[in-house]
C-alpha cells in the first residue's frame, strides 16, 4: 500500500540546513495498522506530510496505493487527522464533516448522507447539528476523524490525534479507531505517529522506532497480541514485554 525508499529530508534554516529524515525505508501493507514513534523532532510528521504529498523528498521515491503522492492525493487515497481538530466553528459537525464531498461538488444529499453515516460509525450520529465549540475535546477529534473518512480512504495518516486528550478519553479515542480499522467498509491502512509507547503497542501490528534527528527507523517491533484490542489486552504479560521492548528500542 505503502513503500517508501530510501527518503530523505532537508529543511532550510538561519543556522543552516537541518536534516529531518535520512535513508527511511518502510512499506505499509493493506490494512496494516503502523505506528511511527521517536525523540521529539525526529521527523516523524514530516514522514506524514510526505507521504500525503504535503512536502516532497530531496532523495528517494514514495509509492502511495500504487500512485506517486501527488496522484494519490488528487485521487483522495489518503485521509489525514492532525493532533488538533482544526474545525471550522461557524459549520455544523454534519458540514464539517461533508466538507471535502462539498469542495468536490458532490450534491448535498449525499454528503450529508456520508457524513451522518460517519459520525454513526464513531458514536456522534445525534451531533450533526451542533457546532464544535459546544464539544469536548475527544467529540472534536471524532468528527475530524469521521471527516478524514470522507472519501473512504485506503490510508488513513495520523499524526498524534489523541495527544491532548485526557487519559480516560485517549483510551475511548483508541478503541473508536480499532473499530473504524475493523469495520470491513472502511479498514484503511493506518500510519500513525505517537509519543506514546503504550498506545503504539496497544492500537499498532508493528511499531517503527525512528533515531533522534535526522531520523532513521532504528527498529520495527512486530506486536503479536491477538484482536481484537480490549481493555483487558493492558493487562496482558506480553502486552507488558512488548512495551518493555520499545522502549529499549528508543534508548
Amino acid at each position: 500500500m505503502i513503500t517508501i525508499h530510501q527518503v530523505s529530508k532537508t529543511f532550510p534554516s538561519p543556522q543552516g540546513p537541518v536534516a529531518a529524515l535520512e535513508a527511511v525505508s518502510l512499506r505499509v501493507a493493506a490494512g496494516e495498522f503502523v505506528a511511527v514513534i521517536g525523540p521529539s523532532g525526529c521527523g516523524k510528521s514530516t514522514l506524514l506530510r510526505l507521504i500525503a504529498d504535503l512536502e516532497q523528498p530531496d532523495v528517494g521515491s514514495l509509492v502511495v496505493g500504487g500512485k506517486t503522492p501527488r496522484e494519490a492525493r488528487l485521487a483522495h487515497e489518503c485521509g489525514i487527522v492532525f493532533q488538533a481538530p482544526v474545525l471550522y466553528p461557524w459549520r455544523t459537525v454534519r458540514q464539517n464533516v461533508a466538507l471535502p464531498l462539498e469542495i468536490t461538488g458532490q450534491p448535498r444529499a449525499i454528503r450529508h448522507s456520508r457524513a451522518d453515516d460517519l459520525l454513526r460509525r464513531v458514536g456522534l450520529g445525534d451531533m450533526a447539528n451542533a457546532y464544535p465549540q459546544h464539544l469536548s475535546g475527544g467529540m472534536q477529534q471524532r468528527v475530524a476523524l469521521a471527516r478524514a473518512l470522507a472519501f473512504a480512504p485506503r490510508i488513513l495518516l495520523m499524526d498524534e490525534p489523541f495527544a491532548a486528550l485526557d487519559e480516560l478519553t485517549r483510551e475511548r479515542m483508541q478503541q473508536e479507531l480499532l473499530a473504524v480499522c475493523a469495520d470491513p467498509n472502511l479498514a484503511p491502512s493506518v500510519v500513525f505517529v505517537t509519543h506514546s509507547i503504550a498506545e503504539a503497542v496497544f492500537l499498532a501490528d508493528r511499531v517503527v522506532v525512528f533515531s533522534p534527528r535526522p531520523g532513521r527507523v532504528e527498529r520495527v517491533i512486530e506486536i503479536d497480541l491477538p484482536r481484537p484490542r480490549t481493555p483487558e489486552t493492558r493487562n496482558d504479560p506480553r502486552y507488558f514485554a512488548l512495551v518493555t521492548a520499545v522502549r529499549a528500542g528508543l534508548r
